[in-house]
This record gives structure tokens, C-alpha cells and sequence, in this order.
């Protein structure tokens, strides 16, 4: 009779925080994995799930595609483009600040091996500093299905912590974003050829 069950309450500090503590480290991983992704020297793209890939961009108007096929509004790309222009100013202060849940914040849930990517990331920014990220949109479409498909070069200097050495690097993605929650999030990303 003197078995009773222990409340919640009771538990050690270590077991509530065990979710938590779980999300922090992978949104580190994250962020370790974008940082190395969009930094190193060859790095390969990303898995993604199986039939999930950013389409490649169509053709343009004049260059055998009907213009009404492949022409948004420009009013509404224009807002699009600046909406996107805050994600990656976004995802340039995480990478610069070293900060995995605010880097995490810009992917959406769906992002395929979002756990192994922040890992990478994590490690990544054990490595290098970031003292210079600027970035160029080269093309934007909205896509049917609350999707975007963007066109962006990183340009990226890079310094090793331990030799202080640096390194420029310039790398093109194709990045398919979803709205989620009212925010663009990136949900595939692949190297643009």
C-alpha cells in the first residue's frame, strides 16, 4: 500500500527537458549541415525522400513556351521575391551567429534528413567563421500548391577558426519552399548545375 505512483512532478530536472533538449540539438545539427552544405568546397546535394525533388525551372516566354504557361504577375513576384529576401537574410544571421534554432526555423518539417543536416551544420560551424554572406535571387516562381521555386547564389566568405585562413566560395542552389504557418520554408534544396 505504500506504492504510489509518483507524479509528474517528481520526476528529475534532466527527464522534462529531455524533449526539448532533443529539439535543440537537432535544430545545432541543422544549422552545422546548411553551414557546410553552403560552405564547403565540393559538397554533394542532399538526399531528398524518394519522387521529392525541386523541379528544374521551364523554359522562358519566347523560348518554345506559351508566355500565360510560365508568367506570374509581376506585382506578385515582386512581393514573393522580397518575402523570400527575408528568409535568407534570416538564414544568413543564423549562420553568422551560429544559431541553430533560428536556422531551424527556416526549414520546414517535412525537409528531408532535417536531423542529419543540422548535425552537419553543427559541425561545420565548429570549424568556420562566416564573416561575409551575400546572397543573389536569380529567378522566382510561385508554384500552384503554396510553392515556390527559387534560383539563388550564395557568395560566402569562409574562415577556418583554428588557421584563421579564408576561403571565398560561390554556390548556386534550386530551393523549392513551402508556406507553412503563414512563413516560407525550405522544403527541398538541391546544387543548380
Amino acid at each position: 500500500m505504500t506504492d504510489q505512483p509518483e507524479s509528474s512532478h517528481s520526476q528529475p530536472k534532466w527527464k522534462r527537458f529531455r524533449l526539448p533538449g532533443f529539439l535543440l540539438g537537432v535544430g545545432f545539427v541543422l544549422i552545422g549541415f546548411l553551414a557546410w552544405f553552403s560552405l564547403s568546397g565540393t559538397p554533394s546535394a542532399p538526399t531528398s525522400i524518394k519522387g521529392e525533388k525541386a523541379p528544374q525551372p521551364q523554359a522562358q516566354p519566347g523560348k518554345n513556351a506559351p508566355a500565360a504557361a510560365s508568367k506570374v504577375p509581376s506585382e506578385s513576384t515582386a512581393v514573393l521575391k522580397s518575402q523570400l529576401e527575408q528568409v535568407f537574410s534570416g538564414i544568413r544571421d543564423a549562420n553568422q551567429k551560429k544559431d541553430l534554432s533560428q536556422l531551424l526555423s527556416h526549414y520546414s518539417p517535412n525537409f528531408p534528413q532535417l536531423p542529419q543536416r543540422a548535425q552537419d551544420i553543427s559541425k561545420t560551424w565548429r570549424i568556420y567563421d562566416y564573416p561575409k554572406m551575400e546572397f543573389e535571387i536569380k529567378e522566382v516562381r510561385l508554384l500552384a500548391d503554396k510553392t515556390a521555386l527559387v534560383r539563388v547564389t550564395w557568395n560566402v566568405e569562409v574562415q577556418n577558426i583554428s588557421t584563421q585562413k579564408n576561403k571565398n566560395v560561390s554556390k548556386t542552389y534550386l530551393i523549392r519552399f513551402v508556406r507553412e504557418s503563414g512563413q516560407w520554408r525550405i522544403k527541398a534544396l538541391d546544387k543548380a548545375e
